[in-house]
């Protein structure tokens, strides 16, 4: 990911990202966020399942010499009928090649894909292990994270865990259907978490918050923003009516406060660690869906001590 073109008050100002300054009714404090953040966001999740794929085929073509659909379907823990269309839009992209009761072969383009990916895995592994992460939670936060990162964080890791002389991190083997399991639950609660802090954003900028304000903030269509609302309305976590502002329930209120917090904190970490603000920024929009308490509060430590360097 290449960081947003432009200058972006929130990414720049440190005090933007206090959050000290939330609203005192316990809403977060305004913090604009560029559309295209988002728009890189939606992109990268797109990507995820392409290099999912890729890297799994790959891991099985070396470990039992091909693979097919049903090996595919135990490692993702998904059914066959979900492979087979993944697999008939990785060939329309030219990453695969398969036929009737063959296996599926990955093309130059999908052999390319998958080592990017593999390698991008191993690096945010070795930086979570360097956090002193549980290497069974670092792996599973690591296929999440590893689709939101850019090449300052990756360079960043790198230099982090070179500093802790954590070594570096061997294949794998095929995917633990448990990893994937968890980035599909993520992804789930992934738009309520930035609908409801976007919400709550709008109403402590504006007084309210309504469809046409949110599709301004995420820069997407009326109609996807409506259509949202409504699922998030079913879930408990807004109130609204027709031509009315929306509000946040109790629920939302709450949901909204603990993602705002758990971004605060990814982003912390990364500054910490010397990335750009602007990349940073991007960086942990996509992230701090995917990382589990353990490595919050890893993370919040090296925010505190406020350097990478120095004893451990």
């Amino acid at each position: 990911m290449t960081a947003p073109e432009g200058t972006d008050p929130a990414s720049t100002d440190p005090a933007s990202t206090d959050p000290a300054s939330a609203d005192p009714s316990g809403a977060p404090a305004p913090h604009p966020r560029a559309p295209r953040r988002f728009a890189e966001v939606r992109r990268a999740n797109r990507s995820e399942t392409a290099e999912d794929y890729v890297e799994a085929i790959a891991d099985l073509a070396a470990t039992r010499g091909e693979a097919r659909v049903k090996d595919l379907a135990d490692a993702f823990g998904v059914s066959h009928v979900t492979v087979s269309r993944t697999v008939d839009r990785l060939m329309r992209d030219g990453l695969c090649t398969t036929a009737p009761y063959r296996a599926i072969a990955l093309t130059d383009a999908g052999l390319a894909m998958a080592a990017l990916s593999r390698a991008r895995h191993r690096s945010v592994l070795r930086f979570l292990l360097a956090l002193e992460v549980t290497p069974a939670v670092a792996r599973l936060d690591a296929e999440g994270v590893e689709h939101h990162v850019g090449e300052a964080t990756l360079e960043a890791f790198e230099l982090f865990a070179d500093e802790r002389g954590v070594p570096g991190v061997v294949d794998e083997g095929p995917p633990d259907p448990e990893r994937f399991r968890r980035v599909r639950e993520s992804h789930a609660t992934e738009t309520a978490e930035d609908y409801v802090e976007a919400i709550a954003e709008l109403e402590a900028a504006h007084g309210e918050a309504r469809v046409v304000g949110l599709a301004r903030h995420f820069g997407v269509s009326h109609v996807t923003v409506s259509r949202t609302v409504g699922r998030l309305q079913a879930q408990g976590l807004v109130t609204t009516e027709p031509y009315r502002p929306i509000a946040l329930t109790e629920a939302g209120l709450r949901l909204a406060v603990e993602s705002r917090a758990r971004h605060e904190v990814v982003l912390g970490c990364l500054l910490a660690l010397g990335i750009p603000p602007a990349a940073a920024q991007l960086d942990a929009e996509g992230m701090e869906h995917h990382v589990s308490a353990e490595t919050l509060r890893r993370m919040a430590a090296l925010d505190r001590r406020g350097t990478r360097r120095g004893p451990r």
